[in-house]
């Protein structure tokens, strides 16, 4: 019962310091979205809609930059990462309202919790947890920099470098994965020329030409992913574990 009980509080703990990591992060984003000449309510509403954070950082700084027609279709192929997520989670979403529910609140964060439960229960309760953790503190901390990023001077204090910075730690974790690296140096090197020959905001544009590259890559992910369920979901599968076990 104690054990159970300290499981517990461990999740709970977990979810509320993701949620605010969350919220520290969306101060930042919602500054540079004030910064960038966006009402207040812009960054906050996203933040319940949409719930990317890197997608909505991205529409913010090119919508600024260029259009928001032409910062659309690149924050909407960003979130082509969410169909391999759902694909690779889709025991864990449930059934009915509850699916739909987990199906939005679907991000990197929720999803690396809910991929480390190898039970399907478990992977749908961190899923949900760790996702509504976010949908808390991602909205209140973009909320909270909008109203003070309207008292500061977005230069003074570095916040111009917000945008660059997190695409960049968004980026870095991806050079390290093999599979990954190639669609990282073919966005490096179209975004790079790009960001200096075409007008203020095109160079990440044009770096989102590498993502069919890196879906291509990851398409052994999609299969392991696939072919872990069906061995999951297959009863003599579990019968032999079961047998190796004992033994």
């Amino acid at each position: 019962m104690r054990s159970s009980q300290r499981t517990e509080v461990m999740s709970l703990r977990t979810v509320v310091m993701i949620a605010l990591a969350m919220a520290l992060v969306g101060i930042a984003y919602g500054a540079m979205s004030v910064g960038a000449g966006l009402p207040v309510w812009v960054a906050p509403l996203l933040g319940v809609v949409v719930l990317a954070g890197s997608s909505e950082m991205l529409y913010v700084g090119l919508a600024t930059a260029t259009s928001p027609w032409v910062a659309l279709p690149a924050a909407l192929l960003v979130n082509v990462r969410h169909v391999p997520y759902g694909m690779a989670l889709r025991t864990a979403l449930g059934h009915g309202a509850g699916r739909a529910y987990r199906a939005h609140v679907l991000n990197d964060e929720s999803v690396a919790f809910a991929i480390a439960e190898r039970d399907p229960a478990r992977a749908r309760v961190a899923l949900t947890r760790i996702g509504t953790g976010v949908l808390i503190g991602w909205p209140a901390g973009a909320l909270t920099g909008s109203l003070l990023g309207r008292g500061i001077d977005q230069h003074t204090f570095g916040l111009d470098a917000i945008f660059p910075a997190v695409i960049l730690a968004l980026v870095l974790p991806a050079v390290k994965r093999a599979r990954l690296r190639p669609a990282v140096v073919a966005a490096a090197v179209v975004s790079v020329p790009a960001a200096l020959l075409l007008p203020q905001g095109l160079g990440p544009l044009a770096g989102v030409l590498a993502l069919p590259l890196a879906l291509w890559r990851s398409r052994e992910v999609f299969e392991s992913a696939e072919a872990h369920t069906a061995t999951s979901d297959d009863p003599g599968t579990r019968g032999r574990r079961t047998e190796e076990n004992d033994e």
